[in-house]
């Protein structure tokens, strides 16, 4: 069997160092108005270079309009444009204030799929206060906009106080490196020039679930890319895989169905009705049997054994014993930076995108993940419906370079969408499918950013 072609990979430690939090500087009592703060001050030199360039020459109009730096300063009816931090006012999302205020024996309401309603209301806000957005550039556009993001609004104050947009703009794609395939002669010792290496992207492994088409589809999995199975073209393709990356809920919930035996109190081992190791263990042993071929990365998820707040910390060691005794194996942040054979990915494990798609109308999702690189902010709603660490220092989630490969993970289906800046930047999207539902593994070339589909079907 030919051996199996060798990962080049790099960590951009400082992307990377952004995610990581410091177990001896966790402080969970500062206050989220510096993260805004610097999510503005960072986005505002791109937001206004790119309005300054879309409006500098306006039909009908002798000269430009001019940037107002202050909400307030704004003249009632002169046309201008103001830049700042959108704020959607929506009736139906959930407000921890109401909350308290509800009485205790009156139980919450259900979570709701979608927040979005007729009567949402977008606000533009800076330093120094905030205005309603109004007018037919804001109609026409209705179902777009999403809390937190940096935007500036071409238009003119109203006699009521609101201000009237005709156009809009955002920050745009950032500037992106260029792609550096790695010939096989820096990888495998070998003179001939490669054509790039795959990279396997999946999520969603739910492993110890208990479900036995789940487990199949995972034994075939691990098989396939052991090359183990198949005929010669089979293994011919899996050997061109390079790299695994599991982008969250890589373990299952466990199921608490006590039995008459789990009943009966126990004064020794822990209770089963509790606490079950099955995930945990069969994880483990999964990772185990395909490290001693393959390197493989894994990012934690929304029901992954780690903090739920924004970024997620990689599952502690202890947990995957044998996994943590190879060499290949790395636990990774969620969200997560790596260059694979020259070309850069950056990967969530969904939970932005997620709660992003409850601020729209829009079931495309492909489109707002388009959306978060147009922001070039791939998290904005936090921390207003999504959970985040209060950073002082920094916003981790603002996009410092395009990537050229961008994969979301634990999404209803597969889908992927080429996209292209201003400046010639492109970047592949890519959406995973949960594994456990659909089976399906994303391959990615890192040459020529060309993807298929594998799938594990009974």
């Amino acid at each position: 069997m030919p051996h199996r072609l060798t990962s080049h990979f790099e960590l951009p430690a400082d992307k990377n160092a952004d995610f990581t939090i410091d177990p001896k500087d966790k402080q969970y009592g500062k206050q989220y108005a510096n993260l805004y703060w610097l999510r503005l001050v960072v986005l505002r030199k791109r937001v206004e270079e790119r309005a300054r360039k879309r409006w500098s020459n306006l039909p009908g109009s002798s000269a430009p309009p001019k940037l107002v730096k202050r909400m307030l300063d704004v003249e009632n009816g002169k046309l201008c444009y103001i830049l700042g931090t959108v704020y959607m006012d929506m009736p139906l999302k959930p407000n921890v204030l109401e909350d308290l205020a509800r009485e205790h024996y009156i139980a919450a309401p259900p979570p709701r799929r979608k927040f979005c309603s007729q009567n949402d209301e977008v606000m533009l806000e800076d330093e120094s206060g905030r205005v309603r957005l109004v007018g037919k550039g804001i109609a026409d556009a209705a179902g777009t906009f999403v809390t937190g993001t940096i935007m500036a609004a071409l238009g003119a104050e109203t006699p009521s106080g609101d201000f009237e947009v005709l156009e809009f703009c955002f920050a745009g794609l950032p500037p992106q490196a260029d792609v550096k395939p790695v010939s096989s002669a820096q990888a495998n010792g070998k003179g001939k020039e490669e054509d790039g290496e795959w990279v396997a992207l999946l999520s969603g492994l739910e492993m110890g679930s208990g479900n036995a088409e789940q487990e199949a589809r995972c034994m075939m999995l691990a098989e396939w890319l052991s090359g183990e199975v198949g005929g010669d073209e089979d293994r011919e393709e899996a050997i061109k895989v390079s790299r695994v990356i599991l982008a969250g809920n890589s373990l299952a919930q466990p199921d608490f169905t006590v039995s008459e035996e789990d009943k009966k109190p126990k004064r020794y081992g822990y209770d089963s009705s509790l606490y079950s190791a099955k995930p945990t263990t069969s994880l483990d042993a999964f990772l185990a049997e395909l490290l001693p071929s393959i390197p493989i990365d894994l990012m934690p998820g929304e029901n992954d054994p780690t903090a739920p707040t924004m970024p997620q910390q990689p599952l502690h060691p202890a947990m995957l014993p044998s996994a943590d005794g190879f060499e290949g194996y790395e636990g990774r942040t969620n969200p997560w930076w790596c260059e694979v054979g020259g070309t850069s990915f950056l990967g969530t494990s969904g939970q932005p995108l997620d709660d992003i798609f409850k601020y729209l109308e829009s079931e495309d999702r492909i489109g707002m993940a388009e959306r978060t690189l147009e922001w070039s902010h791939i998290s904005p709603t936090c921390p207003d419906t999504l959970w985040c660490y209060p950073f002082s220092d920094r916003d981790p989630f603002i996009l410092p370079l395009t990537p050229h490969v961008y994969f979301i993970g634990n999404q209803p289906s597969f889908s992927t969408r080429v996209v292209t800046g201003d400046d010639g930047q492109t970047c592949r999207i890519v959406l995973l499918p949960k594994f456990s539902e659909k089976g399906e593994v994303v391959l990615v070339n890192t040459k020529s950013l060309e993807v298929r589909v594998q799938s594990f079907e009974l």
